[in-house]
């Protein structure tokens, strides 16, 4: 019995061990900068996502749907040509353009980026998409416009040299950019129109637009 009493009283007599006060690392370790700290920023993170999934969510009510409207139509193409640098079919076109994109425009919607596409099948390529003009709209201000014979921004090329006497078609699309939440793409309507079947210029449009 004796062997067992000296070294009970031992383990109780080693300073800083078992007989610490329990809870005394612990506070030290709750009251540290660093713990404050992640406190801090894990309730910031908190409430932030929460409100972001709140904002979204609040875009979604039926007086804050969208009803946007667009109407896109050929004036004119004014060339089609080899491009001897590229070695491509290349042809330049001016448009018709009306749009109101206003109802997409709330307090989750940073900005819009617009653009119109011009496609065409039954070639090489069993896909063709060739952005020929674009802008990003960032008020509601500005998502409403209207105006005649604008000139393409990009030109209308065809790598396999293909586009004489193509069916056409404009595509007014947009994706909506909000500042939180999911990016959509839409597309508001279409029109069609034929390529030329034989190069051609008008003279409307100098060399320095063309290349």
């Amino acid at each position: 019995a004796a062997p067992c009493a000296r070294r009970g009283r031992g383990r109780r007599a080693v300073p800083g061990g078992f007989g610490r006060p329990r809870g005394v690392e612990g506070t030290v370790a709750m009251d540290s900068y660093s713990s404050r700290m992640n406190t801090v920023f894990c309730s910031f993170i908190t409430v932030l996502g929460a409100a972001a999934t709140l904002n979204h969510l609040t875009t979604w009510l039926p007086h804050m749907q969208a009803s946007p409207v667009a109407e896109v139509s050929l004036n004119k193409i004014h060339d089609l040509t080899v491009n001897t640098f590229l070695q491509m079919d290349q042809s330049t076109l001016s448009f018709h353009m009306s749009h109101d994109l206003s109802s997409e425009f709330n307090w989750n919607m940073k900005q819009l980026f617009v653009y119109l596409v011009v496609s065409y099948n039954d070639t090489t390529n069993k896909r063709n998409e060739v952005t020929v003009w674009d802008a990003v709209i960032e008020n509601s201000k500005d998502a409403v416009f209207n105006a005649k014979n604008m000139m393409i921004e990009y030109p209308l090329r065809d790598q396999y040299k293909e586009l004489r006497g193509k069916d056409l078609r404009f595509h007014f699309r947009y994706r909506t950019m909000p500042i939180c939440g999911v990016m959509y793409l839409k597309e508001l309507t279409t029109y069609d129109f034929k390529a030329n079947n034989e190069y051609f210029r008008d003279g409307t449009i100098t060399q320095q637009r063309r290349s």
